[in-house]
Order: C-alpha cells, then sequence, then structure tokens
C-alpha cells in the first residue's frame, strides 16, 4: 500500500508541475516587463506616434521612456522556436535597464556600437545552447522568424534573475531599417510599474499602439490556460479515488486477514471503537510514509529530469513547487476516511464467538 501511495503521489506532483511549468515558462522568459513596459506601434506604423509617447512621459509614475529598436531571435520553449527580442538601446540606458533588473556582466563584453553583437542574460545562453563567440541569430534560422540579416554574434553573457538581450541601436538602424521600434516606460518606483502599466492600458490609444506589459501577459495567459487547470483538477480527482479505492480495498484484505486477532479482542472486551482506532491508525501510518517518501522521490526525480529533459527542450519546471505538494495532500486524507468507512462497517457486523468457533 506505500508503494501504492508512493506512485501516486509521484504521479499527482508530476503531473502539476508539469502543468505548472508553462506558467512558469512564460513568465521566466518575459520577466523582464517586471521592470519596464513596452510600448509597440501597430502593424501598419513603423513608430510609436508623438501622442502616444507623451501619454506615458505626462504621468507622474513614469520615471523614463526610452526609445528602442531590436532584431528579433528565437529561443525555445515547449510550444516551439518563438521569437524573443534583443533591445538596441544607448549604452547610458543600457546600463540603466541592466540595474534595474538587477543583472550584470558576468563574462565577455558589452556590444560595440554598429556591429553584430549582443549580450544575452545567462537563461538565453543556456536556453539557446550558446557559449561565447557563437551566432545568435542570422538570415538562416529556421523554425520560428529570421530576425538578423547578418549573423549576430554573441560576445557577452549577463548574470541575474531577468532574461533579456541587448545590441546596439546603431546596428539595428543600419542593418534593419524597417524593423519598427518602439518605446521602453519605467517606473520611479519598481512596485509601481504593475499599477503604471494599467493606467496607460487605459489611457493610450490602443488602435495605435499596444502594450507589452507583465500584468497583461500573465492575465491572457492564464485566462488560455484555464481548461488546462480544469482538465489537471479532474484527472488528479480520479487518481486519487481509484488510489483510495484500491487502498480501502488492500486495508479490508489486510482486516480479514487479521480477523481472527480481532475478534479475539473484542471477546475479551476491548472496545469496537478502539479497534478501529488500531486499525485505522495502521492505514493512516502507512499512507502518510507513503505520502513522505513519495515527496522525496517526485523532488529527486523532477530535479534530476529538469537539467537533463525539460530545460534543453525550453520547458522550466519547479521541483520544489509547493502547489504541486499540496495537491498530494488528499491522498493520505482519503486512503485514511475510506478505510475508516470500510473497516467501520465490517467491525459493526463482527461476531467474535461464530469467529472464534470456526477457528
Amino acid at each position: 500500500m506505500t508503494f501504492v501511495v508512493v506512485l501516486s503521489v509521484f504521479l499527482i506532483a508530476a503531473v502539476v508541475t508539469i502543468v505548472n511549468s508553462v506558467d512558469l515558462t512564460v513568465t521566466t522568459i518575459y520577466n523582464y516587463t517586471k521592470v519596464m513596459t513596452m510600448v509597440i506601434p501597430q502593424r501598419d506604423s513603423l513608430s510609436v506616434d508623438q501622442g502616444d509617447i507623451n501619454v506615458a512621459k505626462n504621468d507622474s509614475a513614469t520615471a523614463k521612456v526610452i526609445h528602442a529598436e531590436g532584431f528579433f531571435m528565437n529561443i525555445n520553449t515547449v510550444f516551439g522556436a518563438v521569437p524573443f527580442i534583443a533591445v538596441g538601446v544607448p549604452t547610458q540606458d543600457r546600463d540603466y535597464l541592466i540595474a534595474l533588473g538587477h543583472d550584470k556582466l558576468v563574462a565577455g563584453r558589452m556590444p560595440i556600437p554598429g556591429r553584430a553583437e549582443a549580450v544575452l542574460s545567462e537563461g538565453l545562453v543556456r536556453n539557446k545552447r550558446l557559449k561565447l563567440g557563437d551566432i545568435v541569430a542570422g538570415p538562416k534560422d529556421t523554425g520560428g522568424v529570421a530576425g538578423a540579416p547578418v549573423p549576430v554574434k554573441l560576445v557577452g553573457i549577463l548574470d541575474g534573475p531577468t532574461w533579456i538581450a541587448f545590441t546596439s541601436p546603431e546596428f539595428c538602424s543600419a542593418a534593419l531599417p524597417l524593423m519598427p521600434t518602439f518605446e521602453i516606460v519605467t517606473s520611479k518606483q519598481p512596485d509601481d510599474l504593475p499599477v503604471l502599466s494599467r493606467r496607460l492600458d487605459k489611457t493610450e490609444d490602443l488602435s495605435k499602439v499596444q502594450l507589452l506589459s507583465y500584468h497583461i501577459l500573465v492575465e491572457q495567459m492564464r485566462s488560455s490556460l484555464d481548461s488546462m487547470y480544469l482538465i489537471m483538477g479532474l484527472v488528479n480527482a480520479m487518481v486519487i479515488f481509484v488510489v483510495a479505492l484500491m487502498s480501502g480495498m488492500l486495508s479490508n484484505i489486510y482486516f480479514t486477514q487479521r480477523i481472527t486477532e480481532f475478534a479475539t479482542l473484542s471477546a475479551i472486551g476491548i472496545k469496537r471503537s478502539l479497534l478501529l482506532w488500531h486499525a485505522v491508525s495502521e492505514t493512516a501510518i502507512l499512507s502518510s510514509v507513503g505520502w513522505v517518501i513519495g515527496l522525496f522521490v517526485s523532488w529527486g526525480i523532477m530535479s534530476a529530469l529538469r537539467g537533463t529533459l525539460f530545460e534543453p527542450r525550453g520547458m522550466l519546471i519547479n521541483p520544489h513547487d509547493m502547489v504541486a505538494y499540496l495537491y498530494t495532500i488528499p491522498i493520505p486524507v482519503m486512503i485514511t476516511l475510506f478505510a475508516i468507512v470500510t473497516i467501520s462497517l465490517r467491525l459493526s457486523k463482527l461476531d467474535p464467538v461464530t469467529i472464534i468457533e470456526r477457528r
């Protein structure tokens, strides 16, 4: 029974962890929107209208509005190759944004203005399996977008929590003159950026621009994942029910094998409530031990698979995901409740004299 519980805990924890990895992957890849909000022109324009720029500049919470250019490169995700933008801003603004994201240069150097070079965060480097000197993007890219007309070399690596990439605006202007430019908005207080983004979402002319902000991204993604979470909940409920049913049957089998013992104890005057407690406590202890072992097994296997199986395929998982482990709590609870019901029914019909005579 303990082995069944261990397998069930691992199954449920793994399913929840993998489903939650979609949320974790998206919010990690685009976590630069936690420190900046991008105002992007609609498809029929190559730049943000000055009126929309002024709306952002005139907000009291705005710290800076930075004019930016960029090119796209492909990164790996569970959905396949998706575009990720390398931002081209002046040196002073680049250093400001790097500091705002709590990042720092740990290898190589910054791009030289005008050259086909880029600096990437460590997360992006791992995702694309790059090293210094490798090509970040180029005209031969497949599976997503061909974002750069010439090969762009990786010259620096950033260490920090933010997934972000930088190039020089001079290179973007020369190599991609028809690439739309955009504006980067930051807040005076980093914690105020969500409020500022929501306000801009209401005041900007959304027929001319669109906003890329963390709160919009998360709301859209989690809304689209509602059905997946519903399916996950139903699957987990069915697994828990089946495991509880199987474990309850096992408890009944063990109880039947020891029926003479319980009949003897009942015959010498032991209360049936005490007998019930004795039988159920064994089930509770076994299921609890299996649950604890299952947590460690789940953590160990998911930790081992994170770097070898999931991350190389663009799926970020968290082996320490407490939500996944919370989903497993009903397993020992349901097994114990099922045992209480079934064993109490058997004890209520127990005739110790008949059982002892048969023996």
